[in-house]
């Protein structure tokens, strides 16, 4: 269900019944995560913003950099009534959510990365997602490259120009450099965070993990094998049972298909 919030143009999706839970889309957008999105709305209440500039480009003329971003996300959480819930985010997504966590640490009681960019290490470089041809992109984001993302047809002109505005979003706030400050922020996160990667992530290695726990005051990882940078789509039973082992213990082991 599509929520529309009085004095915000963000399109917030929402769905299922119990605790609230925000969930941050990754690189294709909020449609792209439903399989998840609707795993979760089995035992939270699952909002699912979408970033800026994936609908209208013209979003992004309003915020100049991350920081506007993160205070954009706070002036959400004001609408919807949101403080102190767990937040879950992927990929582009787990950065916003670290973000609006540094930024504004009551935001969030706990947190769930997937995959998540915001850092950079010369030791492992976070490959170059926009110097790559679209035929090639599946096999850094996938370990498994019969996987094809996302899914569309050449005639599908819509979900083109989705796209397209989606990874314009994304490389305005990733490129050339992913580290826009956050590993100076890290450490003003205040809840306790779960970093979740792909052992055989080609685009964020999987060292990444030790580095987010590294800077976050209170934080474990969990590497997922066989998995690359979309554990949406090649590991989801093991992301959603992390993400709601981690941020409702007692609601773990019951039914999430």
């Amino acid at each position: 269900m599509l929520t529309e919030i009085p004095g915000q143009r963000t399109p917030v999706f929402r769905a299922g019944d119990g605790p609230p839970l925000v969930w941050f889309h990754g690189l294709y957008g909020v449609e792209f995560d439903i399989p998840v999105i609707s795993r979760l709305a089995e035992q939270h209440t699952v909002y699912a913003p979408l970033a800026p500039g994936f609908s209208d480009l013209a979003d992004l003329e309003e915020l100049r950099d991350i920081h506007e971003l993160a205070f954009h996300y706070d002036d959400l959480f004001s609408a919807l009534q949101l403080d102190h819930v767990p937040m879950a985010g992927h990929s582009f997504g787990a950065m916003i959510a670290a973000e609006l966590a540094a930024h504004v640490p009551s935001r969030a009681s706990r947190l769930v990365l997937l995959s998540p960019l915001g850092l950079w290490s010369d030791a492992h470089p976070v490959a170059d997602l926009f110097g790559l041809p679209q035929a090639e992109v599946p096999r850094l984001l996938y370990a498994d490259p019969a996987y094809v993302a996302p899914p569309r047809t050449e005639t599908d002109i819509e979900t083109t120009l989705s796209l397209v505005r989606g990874m314009t979003t994304v490389a305005r706030f990733l490129w050339p450099i992913p580290d826009r400050g956050l590993s100076r922020r890290l450490r003003r996160i205040a809840c306790p965070t779960l970093i979740v990667h792909g052992a055989e992530d080609r685009f964020v290695p999987a060292a990444y993990a030790d580095d987010f726990a590294r800077l976050l005051p209170d934080a474990r990882t969990q590497i997922v094998p066989s998995a690359g940078h979309m554990l949406t789509v090649e590991a989801r039973d093991a992301a959603v049972e992390a993400i709601v082992h981690f941020v409702s213990p007692s609601l773990a082991g019951r039914s999430t298909r």
